[in-house]
């Protein structure tokens, strides 16, 4: 029935596990995306999510009862379903957003629109984009009005990777806002039907723009405030770990880890987002600048720190290994990661670089990957931990070095071998 049936624009990272949780909660699903080969993958059972737990095995079953089914034809699925989500993200281009995959999003679900139809974004966008590409863009093509003919929300999504399912589910209430309190009432019952800690009504689709925005900006700068502190006590002679450790047991402290940058593609875009939008009333945002710059300069500052390890030790570094492509731990997503800018670095000064990552089947850079840790480290001269992978946290200096068959450098950028003997750690390099 179309009255029960959710069409959801853009089956990925965000979308996929949504959807899933919208089969769990009752509802029959439309899945849509532009790439074919991942379509026909679900369709054949082949998962396209194998690190977020149930969300394949949910499409498989889901499919095989009736209750979904996945297509590349945007116009049909809005056309069958009462309830329309659009999770295509919203990427940057010069640091300005780049709103074409939302505009083609848009522009697929508009002639489906019928009477009483909810249209939701859950990308992250600058605030004041729900009404100016979306509402704007149905309401001058089909000659209808938002509250009056359709409806429409703004919910962001709110997922941490590796987890999605259970957090949709269980972990956070959902936010959500409407066009109009019409708009607002709907997205309410819609999403109170899967989102078990409830929903948190806005006053305004801006304020759950913003609301989304600012949740990520606060990591980035306390990231910042981490890394800036973290070399500050470097040049001290300072232990950052044990600064950050005692300052952390008071409850109003939680200074966040340092580490080689910031990645994905969520943290590293959402300042710009806000930034461009202060831009367009006249408005700046000093340190929301002045963190990103920070984050972003992070790689530089290992590769320096790594290369003066060499001259200090009176060592020659043809070969280094970087341990983690994958922009966080235990995850298998490389987007943004600052693993590609130390990539970059080395190669200028002449180093064959070679990179080991667990998860991460193919790099988006000419550099030699693998999910072998013993290749990834024979030879190497000097080794970098890029990323907090599980995995890694068991290694040693001695672990280290029979694998490389010598006695390299070994730079922990992330803090997990804190404490063992002979490793560098940023932020502990006396």
């Amino acid at each position: 029935m179309r009255e029960n049936t959710v069409a959801v624009f853009g089956i990925g990272k965000v979308g996929g596990p949504l959807a899933a949780a919208l089969i769990r909660a009752g509802y029959d699903v439309i899945g849509v995306d532009v790439d074919q080969e991942k379509i026909k993958a679900i369709n054949d059972g082949i998962p396209i999510l194998p690190n977020e737990p149930e969300v394949d095995q949910t499409f498989t079953k889901a499919i095989k009862n009736g209750n979904a089914r996945f297509t590349a034809d945007g116009k049909e699925a809005s056309s069958n379903s009462r309830f329309k989500i659009i999770t295509v993200p919203v990427f940057l281009a010069d640091k300005v957003p780049d709103f074409n995959a939302l505009k083609l999003a848009v522009e697929a679900i508009t002639p489906g629109i019928n009477d009483d139809d909810l249209v939701v974004l859950e990308s992250s966008v600058p605030p004041g984009t729900t009404k100016k590409q979306v509402i704007a863009a149905i309401e001058r093509n089909l000659k209808i009005k938002v509250e009056k003919n359709f409806y429409v929300s703004y919910s962001p999504e709110r997922i941490y990777e590796g987890r999605a399912l259970k957090d949709i589910e269980e972990n956070y209430p959902k936010i959500t806002s409407g066009a109009g309190e019409k708009s607002l009432r709907l997205a309410s019952e819609f999403y109170g039907k899967i989102a078990k800690r409830g929903v948190v009504k806005m006053s305004s689709i801006e304020a759950a723009e913003i609301e989304k925005l600012a949740e990520g900006i606060y990591r980035d700068v306390n990231i910042a405030l981490a890394n800036e502190l973290a070399l500050l006590c470097e040049k001290f002679k300072i232990d950052f770990w044990e600064v950050r450790n005692a300052a952390n047991s008071q409850p109003f402290c939680n200074i966040h880890r340092p580490g080689a940058g910031v990645g994905g593609n969520c943290i590293p875009l959402y300042p710009y987002f806000l930034i461009y939008s202060a831009n367009s009333v006249g408005s700046q945002l000093r340190l929301t600048e002045i963190s990103r710059k920070m984050n972003e300069r992070m790689p530089t500052v290992v590769v320096s720190e790594f290369i003066e390890l060499f001259i200090t030790n009176k060592k020659s570094l043809k070969t280094a290994s970087i341990l983690g492509l994958a922009f966080r731990g235990d995850i298998d997503d490389d987007r943004l990661s600052p693993t590609y800018e130390i990539i970059r670095r080395l190669k200028s000064l002449q180093v064959n670089v070679k990179v080991h990552d667990p998860f991460v089947k193919s790099a988006s850079t000419d550099v030699y990957l693998t999910n072998n840790i013993n290749d990834a480290l024979k030879g190497a001269d000097g080794v970098i931990i890029a990323t907090d992978h599980s995995l890694y946290k068991d290694l040693d200096y001695e672990k280290i070095s029979k694998m490389t068959g010598n006695f390299p450098i070994v730079f922990d950028t992330r803090g997990i071998l804190y404490g063992k003997p002979n490793i560098y750690v940023l932020g502990s390099m006396s």
